[in-house]
């Protein structure tokens, strides 16, 4: 991996003293929850990825704020029974480098994990994409239709919303506030807080037992991997924008998975919708399922899986 100074993550690192704290969480994230994989460089990028199973290839894109340890805590071992399952980390997320600091669109973060995908002698995949790997998944199909063989959409961001996204979010993603946001964030936010959080985005289900341990929210805590998501996050909607007038250019299968209970991504507006837009499209309706069908809909995303596979040529 590159190297990083205490002072990526802002002018107020250095001055204030957070930089031994900052250096001193980042040290222990990494310690406790090292790559699950290898780390791979694709150009001049470091990309970290996991691989199990045998038989046609899915790969699996995380949402924001995660890494691939979200899908290998339970779900790929399940989908490695039927397939060669490969989890990549996201530009600026677990192990695996950023493209730049302007905030990945999913068009620049589609070609990062094609290309990985390449390297690794992939010349099919189904690509699965959870929440705003939604999104990446979806301009992978759209860039690179003779190499995606099928899409399976997990909660997934497709259109625009309404609304501005959060206050945090604008302002770690800002250069000015966020030389003063981020390293407070790295520093000092505590466990419970990243409970609770959790715990808003798999309601109304619980946080699968053991899962804030193995996910290594650390991770996700760094200054880097805060300043890399909120760009992110604070750039998807334009880029959303501009990908939805292209979708009815998908001619490949798509399963689409949504959970009712959903207030992170609502299914009105984004699964409802592609639905609409995709008539070969499958959609299966979550009931009672938050933003966790990953954890709590595992029959469901097999059999999805399942009827692509049959479609896998």
């Amino acid at each position: 991996m590159k190297p990083r100074s205490i002072f990526d993550a802002g002018p107020v690192a250095g001055v204030t003293g957070f930089g031994f704290l900052i250096r001193n969480r980042a040290r222990q994230a990494e310690a406790s929850h090292p790559p699950l994989g290898p780390i791979v460089k694709v150009g001049n990028t470091h990309v970290h990825y996991h691989r199990q199973g045998k038989g046609p290839v899915v790969i699996l894109i995380h949402g924001a704020g995660g890494n691939l340890r979200d899908f290998t805590f339970q779900l790929a071992a399940k989908l490695a029974e039927t397939n060669d399952v490969i989890a990549i980390d996201r530009p600026g997320h677990g192990y695996t480098d950023t493209l730049h600091n302007m905030g990945e669109s999913p068009a620049e973060q589609a070609d990062l994990l094609h290309d990985t995908a390449v390297i690794l002698g992939i010349r099919r995949a189904i690509i699965c994409g959870y929440s705003l790997g939604g999104a990446v998944a979806l301009a992978w199909g759209l860039q690179y239709p003779e190499f995606v063989a099928g899409l399976l959409l997990i909660s997934a961001v497709t259109h625009p919303w309404p609304g501005s996204i959060g206050l945090l979010y604008q302002s770690a993603a800002h250069p000015l506030s966020g030389a003063f946001m981020v390293p407070a964030l790295a520093a000092f936010t505590p466990n419970s807080l990243v409970r609770s959080t959790l715990q808003s985005v798999f309601q109304p289900k619980d946080v699968p037992e053991a899962y804030l341990n193995y996910i290594g929210a650390g991770l996700s805590l760094r200054a880097h991997s805060i300043r890399a998501n909120a760009r992110q996050v604070v750039n998807l909607r334009r880029h959303v924008v501009e990908m939805t007038p292209h979708y009815d250019r998908l001619k490949l299968p798509v399963e689409i998975l949504h959970g009712t209970n959903d207030r992170s991504v609502y299914a009105e507006i984004h699964a409802e919708r592609l639905t609409e837009t995709l008539a070969q499209s499958v959609y299966t309706v979550l009931p009672g399922i938050g933003h966790s069908p990953h954890h709590h809909s595992h029959k469901e995303i097999l059999a999805a899986l399942a009827r692509l596979n049959a479609l896998h040529v």
